[in-house]
């Protein structure tokens, strides 16, 4: 009975795709603009705040509607519908996002309104009057020179370095075909995309200045060193590696730690959830052993995405279903897991909704790892804050200190409430699936699953496809948590070795782990900008200015305390 429930759970997976990225406007005249926007399934939805960057704009918002008013046209903008019209006369649903109080338009209601094509990458949008045309193209031995009719963003550019052998592939996008090809380039043309294919045994820097690109080569001393594999720790029950691994042509960087469980705490932590607190400043506070990104989230909000418990406590509740890294006594998996969290309250039942969570609910719960403001009203919620032993000091609105719970109740149950009084217990009770046996101390939601001897194909299949596209079939950095079949938890970050913001697709990463070793079981966290490895006290992999800062939750490795 329970497989066909875990089954079910597979199939009927709510999967987060709301991921923050760019809008980037180019133009023949002005540099290009570069905007907050994101991505919910397979629509941008771009902020509506930030369209004043653009040109000049009418913005009037009320409670309920907001207008924008440009070129003799009216955007409005519905708040509390989610719609939006294109002169009082072209209705678009759902078309309107509302997230932590900004508002966002999507991305065929933007180019319509403001007469603009749009082209579409991962993680980008682009919008333009006219597609981009090279107007010149120039290639030397030590030097590829490029020139466009329009502004291009540095996001428009990307040289990769495909293979060990010197073999190099420029991508260029949105562009159009290009009209005269040098002879010694393998030339290619997709959805807007030039590819230009080029061998040689050097390293090469990008440098776009307006509307010139030039590829040149790097003439700095390129060291060796990353291509050693290293291993700097080999204490009983914990080994810290990084090599270099090679798959389907693409050098690979992997950091990887293989960790013994019974001999090594493994923690969750929480970055002052709620707030944006910079990771690197939080783990130099903390001081693990080793620690990497864990949970997905919403980066607007810093939400984590799916159930958390560390320390025996439960520490984040949501509704998503996602399978779950499970650490309890002499137990160890990866697996779907289906939590209830009730409250007993003067012979009354209810079930908590959330924990640590802005998620709507009519019972909520809040612990002091929850940092930022508690945005319910007295007006809408009757508060209790009960002590260590459960039983409450107090009937206010008040932040929870250590070993102390804010309890929410809707008012709406107010009439049951009259009786309580303080000194009055609350009980709790964490019902749970019947594939987990006892209460873990440790219980982290991510996904997919990679490998798991008890799921067939079939239903790994069906698991894959509940994800968004971005995370299944793109080429990003890939955080892992694996068991092998030693019973040892391994945590890996994958990127690319030429060029770091590549990776690894789904599969690829699969496949990849099918040659690092034997595992059992094994799970992705959440990758791309928020894959970070840190060990010995400093951030191993590679870091730009598109790497996330604020990362809430982590999973880390610490002394066990004996």
């Amino acid at each position: 009975m329970m497989k066909k429930l875990i089954f079910l759970f597979l199939l009927i997976i709510l999967a987060i795709n709301l991921f923050s990225e760019e809008a980037i406007f180019i133009s023949q005249n002005n540099p290009p603009l570069s905007m907050e926007a994101i991505k919910n399934q397979d629509y941008f939805y771009i902020n509506v705040e930030h369209l004043s960057k653009y040109d000049s704009m009418v913005m009037n918002r009320t409670s309920r509607i907001m207008y924008i008013i440009y070129n003799k046209n009216v955007l409005e903008i519905s708040l509390n519908d989610y719609y939006s019209k294109i002169n009082f006369i072209n209705k678009y649903n759902n078309s309107v996002l509302i997230v932590d109080e900004n508002v966002y338009i999507r991305e065929d209601v933007l180019s319509t309104f403001l007469q603009l094509n749009r082209f579409k990458d991962i993680d980008s949008i682009f919008f333009y009057s006219e597609i981009p045309k090279i107007t010149n193209s120039n290639v030397s031995t030590s030097e590829i020179e490029i020139g466009f009719n329009s502004y291009l963003s540095k996001d428009s550019i990307t040289l990769t370095k495909i293979t060990k052998d010197g073999d190099y592939l420029l991508s260029i996008k949105p562009v159009a075909p290009m009209e005269n090809i040098p002879d010694n380039f393998d030339y290619s043309y997709s959805n807007n995309t030039a590819y230009l294919k080029f061998k040689s045994d050097f390293n090469y820097e990008v440098n776009l200045n307006g509307k010139n690109l030039s590829i040149i080569i790097d003439k700095k001393t390129i060291s060796t060193s990353a291509d050693t594999d290293k291993t700097t720790s080999k204490n009983e029950g914990l080994q810290y590696i990084e090599k270099i691994e090679e798959l389907n042509g693409q050098r690979l960087k992997i950091y990887q730690l293989i960790v013994n469980p019974k001999i090594y705490q493994i923690k969750v932590d929480l970055n002052n959830l709620g707030t944006r607190s910079d990771v690197y400043s939080f783990l130099k506070d903390k001081n693990p052993i080793f620690s990497v990104n864990a949970s997905f989230f919403d980066p607007q909000t810093l939400e984590p995405v799916g159930n958390i418990i560390s320390d025996g406590t439960l520490l984040h509740l949501s509704s998503y279903s996602r399978p779950a890294l499970i650490i309890g006594t002499n137990f160890l998996d990866i697996d779907y897991i289906k939590l209830e969290y009730q409250l007993h309250i003067d012979n009354l039942l209810f079930w908590v909704k959330s924990i640590n969570s802005t998620w709507k609910g009519d019972v909520k719960l809040y612990t002091h790892h929850y940092k930022g403001n508690i945005a319910e009203t007295e007006g809408n919620y009757a508060f209790f804050l009960i002590d260590e032993n459960n039983r409450i000091i107090s009937k206010n609105k008040t932040t929870p200190s250590e070993g102390e719970k804010l309890v929410l109740i809707d008012k709406k149950y107010e009439k049951y409430l009259g009786n309580i009084s303080l000194g009055t217990k609350i009980d709790f009770t964490l019902n749970k699936s019947e594939n987990l046996p006892n209460d873990p101390t440790l219980l982290l939601e991510g996904g997919p699953i990679l490998i798991h001897s008890k799921y067939t194909q079939e239903q790994l299949d069906a698991e894959k496809k509940s994800y968004s596209n971005g995370i299944i079939y793109s080429k990003a950095p890939r955080t892992v948590v694996a068991i092998d079949k030693d019973r040892n938890i391994n945590l890996m970050v994958i990127e690319g070795l030429d060029n770091p913001e590549t990776g690894l697709t789904y599969d690829e990463t699969k496949n990849l782990l099918f040659e690092l070793g034997e595992f059992e079981v094994a799970m992705m966290l959440d990758g791309g900008s928020s894959s970070i490895v840190y060990y010995e006290g400093e951030i191993q992999n590679f870091k730009n200015e598109k790497t996330r800062n604020y990362i809430p939750v982590l999973l880390s490795v610490y002394e066990k305390i004996l």
